[in-house]
């Protein structure tokens, strides 16, 4: 269920720390221990802690509304905190927006996608308001998350709300959209290594393609609006698929993590049906310092028949024409690019030699 709530005096402190994309900081909510739904939840169970007042600050007179943690990471803004705003822009359209932002972050330096992405949804730059210093607020409105990580789809009303955003959307038209992550193993990413030589043949084949951190959102959302079917690489651009509503469309996830079934709940009600692909069949492992290990930016190997059998599903060739020695170049290029930037962090990545020769790829020197 939506809730809206409105409370007073409430101190907002700014973040001066995060950990796993949850920040220190933000609104003392009265009684917070006792607080749930007003705080940053995941699968329910609030995750933030009580900020500590720093002392004395600005007062801001009237009412405001809490806008949530402007996380610099795209999906983690789009899939925790953008949830709680539709709604409550509906009843507070012309209120103050107050959100907290990453330590040293400033308005001049928020990413390219923050403004299209608030736009959207009704709510212009002029009315966002970045906490940076402490201040007390009369009247802070808050609304509830619609929908949030791991795994908890959206409330009644929802996506009814999102569907009405979208009406003056004019839609791509593609059977089968693949939306690839290409280009991101050297910045240390998570990918599918080799990845942009199966989008050059996909092209090739007549496939709609979306690169998401070139295209403009609108871009982005006409060409998922307007998509038969959408194929995923497994990643952040799943949770851009969340800023729409119900679509008429089946949705394919490539996982690059072995049984991750990522943003699943929030998917399923916005389309006809959601399946998970196991197309990597050896996985590089990125760790921590501690020594444990990093999935998330884990770098995928292709088991290459599985990934043609898995596109044959889809109405796709790619074995036809297939060239080895080029895929393995361009998978080669993709392991370099990923190693060079883990592995002066790491120190080490036990066994990527053995899993580079168990993929077909020659190792490194």
């Amino acid at each position: 269920m939506l809730r809206l709530e409105v409370f007073s005096d409430v101190p907002v402190v700014p973040v001066t720390a995060v950990h796993q994309h949850v920040a220190l900081g933000g609104p003392i909510w009265p009684e917070f221990a006792a607080q749930t739904w007003v705080r940053h939840c995941r699968g329910g169970v609030p995750q933030d802690q009580v900020p500590v007042w720093p002392g004395a600050g600005e007062r801001l007179v009237g009412a405001a509304v809490w806008g949530g943690f402007l996380d610099s990471h795209f999906g983690h803004f789009v899939a925790d905190h953008l949830p709680r705003l539709p709604a409550v822009l509906r009843e507070r359209p012309g209120d103050t927006y107050l959100f907290t932002v990453d330590p040293g972050m400033t308005r001049e330096s928020l990413p390219g996608w923050v403004a299209p992405v608030l736009g959207w949804i009704g709510l212009p730059m002029a009315q966002v308001r970045l906490v940076t210093a402490p201040l007390t607020v009369d009247h802070l409105w808050v609304g509830s998350q619609a929908e949030s990580l791991p795994q908890v789809g959206p409330v009644p009303g929802y996506l009814e709300i999102l569907a009405g955003l979208a009406r003056g959307l004019e839609p791509g038209v593609a059977p089968l959209l693949y939306v690839g992550r290409a280009g991101m193993a050297a910045q240390g990413a998570g990918v599918h290594a080799g990845e942009s030589y199966v989008i050059g043949l996909l092209g090739a084949r007549g496939v709609a393609l979306l690169d998401p951190a070139r295209a403009p959102l609108c871009d982005q959302l006409a060409a998922y609006a307007g998509a038969g079917r959408i194929v995923f690489a497994e990643g952040s651009a799943l949770h851009g698929r969340q800023v729409l509503g119900h679509v008429a469309q089946e949705i394919a996830v490539l996982r690059r993590r072995p049984g991750k079934r990522m943003a699943e709940a929030q998917l399923v009600p916005r389309c006809h049906g959601v399946t998970y692909h196991d197309v990597g069949d050896q996985v590089l492992m990125a760790y921590w310092k501690s020594g444990a290990k990093r999935p998330n930016p884990a770098l995928s190997l292709y088991e290459v028949r599985r990934l043609h059998r898995v596109f044959a599903g889809f109405g796709v060739d790619l074995a036809t024409g297939w060239d080895g020695a080029a895929y393995r170049a361009a998978a080669m290029a993709d392991v370099e690019g990923w190693l060079a930037w883990h592995k002066p962090k790491d120190k080490h990545l036990p066994g990527y030699a053995a899993a580079l020769t168990r993929a077909g790829l020659m190792t490194l020197g």
